[in-house]
């Protein structure tokens, strides 16, 4: 708990789909994966993934507005108790973001990369989630936004944090841990 894991390499190695794996999208070729002991499979995903707040790279976040987003995260059955605590702080967090309140209102395909990014990430933080997976989240965002988004969650002592950047930005007060992948045939 509280740990921030850097996952590096080359492009293609599979960091994204160490992801996929870890929330049970995937399935592993061989062998099997195990959380807290127990095999990842059945259950076991559905209790890591009411755990995990996943931020995929991918810019493909939705239709609609952005209000409609948030408002389809918190309408699953497991996300119900969380309504009246982002009501109150998603002005906070797109401030925190600098993304202004009328973001709401905006169809998300007239977003840009950099704003898709943070509505995903406000999106992510609504779920009110300790542990989180983060797979180049900053890519699209110039370089003070960047600082401000892995400051937010690497300064964080509260979140576990496992994340995939190419940004060789590290906030010098933090102790991150380094996963590098790599291929040796």
């Amino acid at each position: 708990p509280g740990d921030k894991v850097n996952i590096a390499g080359p492009s293609g190695i599979g960091k994204t789909t160490l992801f996929r794996l870890l929330l049970g999208f995937e399935m592993p070729d061989s062998g099997h994966i195990e959380v807290n002991g127990k095999t990842l499979e059945g259950e076991q995903i559905w209790a890591v993934r009411q755990h995990v707040a996943y931020v995929s790279q991918d810019l493909n976040i939705g239709l609609g507005t952005v209000n409609q987003l948030f408002t389809e995260t918190l309408s699953y059955k497991q996300n119900h108790h969380l309504k009246s605590h982002a009501q109150k702080h998603i002005a906070q967090l797109l401030e925190q973001f600098e993304l202004p309140t009328s973001t709401l209102d905006k169809n998300i395909t007239e977003l840009s990369g950099g704003e898709k990014q943070r509505v995903a990430i406000v999106n992510a933080l609504l779920l009110q989630r300790k542990v989180f997976f983060l797979d180049e989240i900053s890519s699209a965002l110039d370089a003070a936004l960047k600082e401000k988004v892995l400051d937010y969650f690497l300064g964080n002592s509260e979140f576990t944090v496992l994340y995939i950047s190419h940004d060789s930005y590290r906030p010098s007060n933090i102790a991150i841990k380094a996963l590098t992948l790599s291929n040796h045939d």
